[in-house]
């Protein structure tokens, strides 16, 4: 019984907790609304960050991000928070607009190519669930697929063809989820792109400090990272240029 109680107040402890945290996270998106009203834009945005940091990943507060950092005249902190909203909403026009005027601040910055028909609707379906959802739906689907086989295996003579076409089609949806969540969560895991964050880097023809500078980079272009040692992350730009810079110079999105 004293444990049962133990339970039950250490379960009314957590709601609370969980219940006061919501309007307390509020009242720091307002605050930092209104220091971004009174043109405090370092402040909005470290208040902003700090959200982010706590583990809200909302496209709005990544958008809110970027814009105050880019009112704080931070282009590569700012390009970070557009591209993460786009990673969240990638059809967001607002993110969309903002990552392109933001783009203009970048020295010797590269248009990215644009997708595809056919890339834009395999985007489109990967957002149309979050991954924890398509491996919910994976799930959901799997047992339905077993209920199906089980109702044919017991009771044959019920009705065949419709139970024949129920589980035919649970079995696509169930393989359709289980291949948009992995896809989905490998994207989100992938973390190989990132903005480059420091004024002016050198690139190097080789991962070593004493090597070759071949060219440099600016503050917020976008990277992709193809290889990487302790220290230096080989890096490949739109336009097929390839090197190695120090991986501290590189925020990963």
């Amino acid at each position: 019984m004293k444990r049962t109680l133990t339970a039950i107040c250490a379960f009314f402890v957590l709601v609370y907790n969980v219940s006061a945290a919501a309007p307390e996270q509020q009242q720091q998106f307002e605050k930092a609304n209104q220091l971004y009203k009174q043109k405090q834009y370092t402040e909005a945005a470290g208040i902003y960050q700090q959200l982010i940091d706590e583990g809200y990943h909302q496209p709005q507060l990544f958008l809110n991000a970027g814009n105050a950092w880019y009112k704080a005249n931070k282009t590569g902190l700012a390009i970070y928070n557009y591209e993460k909203a786009l990673g969240k909403d990638p059809f967001n026009k607002s993110a969309q607009h903002n990552l392109s005027v933001a783009n203009q601040r970048v020295e010797g910055y590269v248009n990215d190519l644009p997708l595809l028909f056919f890339q834009q609707w395999w985007l489109q379906l990967q957002h149309f669930h979050s991954p924890n959802g398509w491996a919910t739906g994976a799930v959901i689907f799997f047992w339905v697929l077993i209920a199906g086989i089980i109702a044919m295996l017991i009771a044959p003579s019920v009705k065949p063809s419709l139970l024949r076409w129920g589980t035919g089609a649970a079995s696509l949806l169930f393989f359709l989820y289980l291949t948009m969540g992995i896809s989905t969560y490998v994207t989100a895991n992938a973390h190989d792109e990132g903005i480059i964050m420091g004024a002016a880097v050198k690139v190097k023809a080789a991962p070593d400090q004493g090597s070759k500078d071949i060219f440099e980079l600016h503050e917020g272009v976008k990277v992709q990272v193809t290889d990487a040692t302790q220290e230096y992350c080989k890096i490949l730009l739109p336009d097929g240029k390839t090197g190695w810079l120090a991986c501290a110079e590189i925020k990963r999105l």
